[in-house]
């Protein structure tokens, strides 16, 4: 589970000694909010008797928790600039932990719908926060094999969802639902507590309330104009006044963004073309996916006239498939790119859809299960490469702004869907039954086929779609970029580093920084491996902490014959530097583009930053060394 020290390779931006147990927490919470968002959806029947209200009541529970998913997720990056990440972390999981507590005791509808929208707060902010996070603690490498855990959470969950909910419900309760929750979210609490790293400097900007308010109205209303489509229809007026306030309060946001100096996200990342092709694949392919995990349970049930528990157990079959491709799909990734991966995807899903538009009531279970099986083969083929792609395309300060807005427009996607998923069966079933038609069962069917086409539709879209991943194009591009990139800063960076030892001790660290005239060095460990980076800030730091007057050198030399403090001064002295120095190094790559170079000094308030090539440190780049080399182009320039 540690990073990799392979010379030959890159390193993570933030090297973590344990990267992957430092995004587990977040694992567990995407996968805890992705479960609960289908769920529920096999309970429905089941709260509606217990809480004796209308099923088309019950949706609310569905409704509302997206709804208060698509009002948090578009500030999940600025709070990234506020808090740090485990700070969102562990308030995200602990919100949705007594969320869940309190639907689970509930005793009344209206308190289960309170602890609903309580559990919307941290899925909004898990997601983004997952994706954006290994970007950053992941080698370049195994990105695409991290991404494919996070689609694992991400597709496994929804596909999950039926067969554990039914399983509860069939030996237990619905309440079980919830408590199963619970179960996940603890643990995910403890990783986060143990293991969980912040990379992102916390900058604090400024808050524009006019952006907060246009963002709230514009994806609420659109989120919530989707969720009310099943209870009053497309034209009713509540679903069309919500659907204009949204969309013209999106509009002015999405305007405001592209205009003001410090935006609440940064739109700009649709200027890269990989990035957008990457994420229309990617809402695509979410839209397959909720569209038929809506439908299918539902045909079992009402066109074949399953029990929800065997419906459940139906659903396993695809859900084991779809976590074994997640992961393999990353792989791929990192070997092959994203477009054959995602054209094979597409490909499946669209075999799936209209295999299942033929399904009769009388068609073999064995049938049923496979088209599932292919479709969840094709899902996550697609999921995982697609938003790999999209996420490498853009520059690494635009990481987080770049998986929040992917992240929010599955939301309010996953909402449109579903309500267009609603309203076919309704209409399928309508035509039915206006055409002398008395069997439910067929009725339902009828809807389903109209269903599933809507699902054959998307994936062939995404099929054409996956072939403007001219990954290969961008690849050689970027590469030579690269190649000139490099060029520059190995000429302007610093090769002869000064570093110290993680046993040395303070006194020696300062007496390096004394004779080499500077402030800082970074920190090796016994094998020549960076693992921090120490400065005289560090070290004074320490020793303020320990007597608050003491904050500067000069305030040492003055107070020096003050009592006690010999004593004081001389621990910190002999502490060892591997125990003072900053763990989590934030580096740059020789063949990351000057831009990048720059995006990380300036955003996260750097001097300077070790330069890393194949896992080992050859250099160190500084401010002056990049102004140095500015002023002199210029000069040649002129």
């Amino acid at each position: 589970m540690t990073q990799s020290q392979n010379p030959s390779l890159p390193q993570a931006r933030v090297i973590v000694k344990h990267p992957y147990l430092s995004m587990m927490c977040l694992y567990f919470g995407g996968f805890t909010g992705m479960y609960s968002e289908t769920a529920l959806n096999i309970a429905l029947p089941q709260l509606s008797l217990a809480f004796g209200v209308e099923l088309n009541m019950v949706q609310w529970l569905v409704v509302a928790y997206m709804l208060v998913i698509g009002l948090v997720l578009p500030f999940a990056s600025l709070l990234m600039k506020w808090f740090t990440a485990r700070q969102i972390t562990l308030f995200a999981l602990c919100s949705f932990l007594i969320g869940a507590l309190i639907s689970g005791f509930a005793g009344s509808f209206e308190i289960c719908l309170i602890g609903r929208c309580i559990q919307g707060i941290g899925t909004g902010l898990v997601l983004p926060l997952m994706f954006a996070m290994v970007l950053e603690v992941i080698p370049p490498h195994k990105i695409g094999q991290a991404m494919g855990v996070a689609a694992l959470v991400i597709m496994f969950a929804p596909a999950i969802g039926p067969t554990l909910a039914g399983f509860l419900i069939g030996t237990l309760s619905w309440r079980w639902i919830f408590f199963s929750f619970c179960i996940t979210l603890a643990i995910a609490i403890l990783f986060a507590i143990k293991f969980e790293v912040n990379p992102y400097e916390l900058t604090k900007p400024r808050i524009d309330a006019i952006s907060v308010i246009t963002s709230c109205f514009g994806f609420g209303g659109i989120v919530l104009g989707a969720g009310m489509v099943s209870l009053f229809g497309f034209t009713s007026a509540p679903v069309l006044g919500s659907f204009t306030v949204g969309i013209v309060c999106l509009a002015a946001y999405i305007k405001r963004q592209l205009n003001i100096k410090v935006p609440v996200l940064d739109l700009h990342v649709f200027t890269y073309q990989g990035y957008r092709v990457g994420v229309m694949c990617l809402m695509l392919n979410f839209g397959i996916t909720l569209a038929a995990m809506y439908v299918l349970p539902q045909f079992y049930q009402n066109a074949m006239l399953i029990a929800v528990a065997a419906a459940g157990v139906l659903m396993l079959p695809g859900g084991l498939i779809n976590a074994a491709v997640s992961v393999a799909a990353g792989t791929l990734f990192d070997r092959f790119g994203a477009r054959g991966p995602a054209s094979i995807g597409f490909a499946c899903s669209a075999l799936a859809s209209a295999m299942l538009m033929i399904a009769t009531p009388e068609t073999p279970i064995w049938y049923m299960v496979a088209c599932h099986i292919i479709m969840m083969i094709g899902v996550p083929l697609a999921m995982s490469p697609c938003q790999t792609h999209a996420l490498a395309s853009i520059p690494p300060q635009l990481n987080s702004d770049g998986s929040t807005i992917m992240n929010t427009l599955q939301q309010v996607l996953g909402a449109i869907c579903t309500a267009v998923a609603t309203c076919l069966l309704a209409a399928g079933q309508n035509t039915y039954f206006a055409a002398g038609g008395t069997d439910s069962a067929l009725a339902f069917t009828e809807g389903s086929h109209i269903g599933f086409a809507f699902t054959l539709i998307m994936a062939v879209l995404g099929f054409f779609l996956a072939f403007r991943i001219n990954l290969q194009k961008e690849q050689s591009a970027q590469k030579e970029e690269s190649v000139a990139d490099a060029s520059v800063l190995s000429s302007l960076m610093q090769t002869e580093v000064f570093s110290v030892n993680e046993n040395a001790n303070a006194l020696e660290a300062l007496r390096l920084f004394t004779e080499k005239e500077i402030s800082g060095a970074p920190v090796l460990d016994n094998n020549g491996n960076l693992c921090g980076f120490v400065s005289d800030g560090d070290i004074i730091g320490t020793l303020a902490h320990q007597d608050t007057t003491f904050t500067s050198f000069y305030s040492y030399t003055i107070d020096s014959n003050e009592q006690g403090f010999e004593e004081k001064a001389s621990a910190l002295i002999g502490m060892k530097v591997g125990t003072i120095a900053t763990k989590n190094v934030l580096t740059v790559n020789l063949q990351d583009d000057m831009r990048t170079v720059c995006a990380t000094l300036a955003q996260h308030h750097l001097k300077k930053a070790p330069v890393m090539d194949k896992g080992k440190m050859i250099g160190i780049v500084s401010r002056t060394d990049i102004t140095r080399y500015t002023v002199g182009l210029y000069a040649k320039t002129n």
